[in-house]
C-alpha cells in the first residue's frame, strides 16, 4: 500500500503564472509516476461556499468582509475533507492552486489576521502543505500579463492593492515560518526556466524516491 501522497500548494498574485507552473508540474509528475496519480485542484473549490466565493471575486455577489473570510474558510474545510485528504490517503499527490495563505494575504485587507488564523485552524490542523511554492512577480508585471489576457478585472487586481497583498503574503510566511515550508520562486524569467527551478527544489528537498513511483 502506498504511503500518503504529497500536498503541494501554489500561491502568488493574480497573473504571476502559478497556474501555468502547476499544470507543468502535473504533466511531469503524471509522466514519471506509474503507481501514484497526480490530482490537480484549486481554491475556491466546487463546494457550495466555494462557488459563492468565486462570485464574490468577480463582484457578482456582495457580502460583508467578515462573511467573505468565513466563506473562504468554510470552502477550505469542505475541500480538505471531501477532496484533498481522500486523494492523499489513497497515495495520490495533490497540486492545489491557492490554499490558506491566500486567505491570509487577501482577507487581511479587511479582516484581522488573528481571526483569519482562528477561522482556518481546522484546516491547518487537518492538512498542511508539504511545500507551498510562492511565484514571486512584481504587481506591475502581473498587471501587464493580466491586461493581455482579460477583458475585465476581478476584485483585488489593482496594482497598489496588489503591493499590499504581496506584503501580506510575506508577513504570513514570517508569522508561520516555524510550521510551514515555503519556497519563494522568482517568477519573472521564462516559463521553462521557472519550472525547472521549481522541479529542482522539489527533487532536492521535498520528494523521496517513493514519491515518484
Amino acid at each position: 500500500m502506498l504511503e500518503k501522497g504529497k500536498f503541494i500548494v501554489f500561491e502568488g498574485l493574480d497573473g504571476c503564472g502559478k497556474t501555468t507552473q502547476l499544470k507543468l508540474l502535473q504533466e511531469r509528475m503524471s509522466t514519471i509516476c506509474r503507481e501514484r496519480k497526480c490530482f490537480e485542484t484549486r481554491e475556491p473549490s466546487d463546494s457550495v461556499p466555494g462557488l459563492i466565493c468565486r462570485g464574490i471575486s468577480k463582484e457578482s455577489i456582495f457580502v460583508e468582509p467578515e462573511t467573505e473570510a468565513l466563506l473562504y474558510a468554510a470552502d477550505r474545510n469542505e475541500h480538505v475533507l471531501k477532496e484533498l485528504l481522500p486523494q492523499l490517503n489513497r497515495g495520490n499527490h495533490v497540486l492545489c492552486d491557492r490554499y490558506y495563505f491566500s486567505n491570509f494575504a487577501y482577507q487581511t485587507l479587511s479582516s484581522d489576521m488573528e481571526r483569519l488564523l482562528a477561522y482556518n485552524q481546522p484546516a491547518m490542523e487537518r492538512l498542511r502543505a508539504d511545500v507551498t511554492i510562492f511565484i514571486d512577480v512584481s504587481p506591475e508585471e502581473c498587471e501587464k500579463r493580466r491586461s493581455l489576457k482579460r477583458a475585465s478585472k476581478e476584485l483585488y487586481e489593482k496594482v497598489e492593492q496588489a503591493k499590499i497583498i504581496r506584503e501580506n503574503y510575506f508577513a504570513a510566511f514570517e508569522r508561520l515560518k516555524d510550521s510551514e515550508r515555503v519556497e519563494v520562486i522568482n517568477g519573472e524569467g521564462s516559463v521553462s526556466q521557472i519550472f525547472e527551478n521549481i522541479w529542482l527544489r522539489l527533487v532536492k528537498d521535498v520528494f523521496d524516491q517513493d514519491d515518484l513511483l
